[in-house]
């Protein structure tokens, strides 16, 4: 199999993240078609086999990623705690001395209750937008990390091709995830 092949083969295999969805099962009839017509050449070559959800699930850095999203958006979760716990006991004022305030009052009373709901709904509104950004941002990040020592470890073991999740079944011999786990961990502990 010629280079070209192989890059068509790892860009099925990799994708780009706009087309993973739309090339998935393309790209599992792509695979079983090449490994189908070139037996004789498959067989002369390295394969190996990667996870990447365990991989995303339980790399260090993942791990890390979460920690620092928790880190960065605790207190303005925190504040919006606060604001939902102020309604409450605004909403409960209006219901339990609301019948013996004046109209004019109430009125007032109720319209505090409102903006500060309003209030609320949109603060949670813009961190659940900011959270998700920041999350596909880390995300991101891991995913490249991984991909790096995943091709690191093909470089340095000869691996002729890598294939990630689009896999029916693979022996013990061609599963790679836990060695490229490792290697996370590694390279993770390295940074601490």
């Amino acid at each position: 199999m010629n280079k070209t092949h192989m890059k068509m083969v790892g860009l099925f295999v990799y994708g780009r993240k706009e087309n993973r969805s739309r090339f998935h099962s393309i790209q599992s009839v792509w695979l079983l078609i090449m490994l189908t017509l070139t037996t004789s050449a498959w067989s002369q070559q390295r394969i190996g086999y990667v996870n990447m959800n365990v991989l995303i699930n339980e790399s260090p850095q993942i791990l890390e990623a979460n920690r620092i999203l928790t880190e960065e958006f605790e207190p303005r979760n925190r504040a919006i705690e606060q604001k939902e716990a102020d309604l409450k006991l605004l909403e409960s004022r209006i219901t339990q001395e609301g019948p013996l305030m004046t109209a004019d009052d109430l009125a007032k009373l109720q319209e505090r209750a409102r903006i500060l709901e309003r209030q609320v709904r949109r603060t949670k509104e813009d961190l659940n937008d900011e959270i998700t950004i920041r999350n596909s941002q880390l995300v991101e990040e891991v995913q490249n990390q991984i991909r790096q020592v995943v091709s690191a470890y093909a470089k340095e073991n000869e691996y002729d091709v890598i294939l990630i999740n689009a896999i029916l079944y693979v022996t013990e011999e061609v599963d790679l995830t836990d060695e490229i786990l490792e290697r996370l961990k590694q390279d993770f502990a390295k940074t601490q």
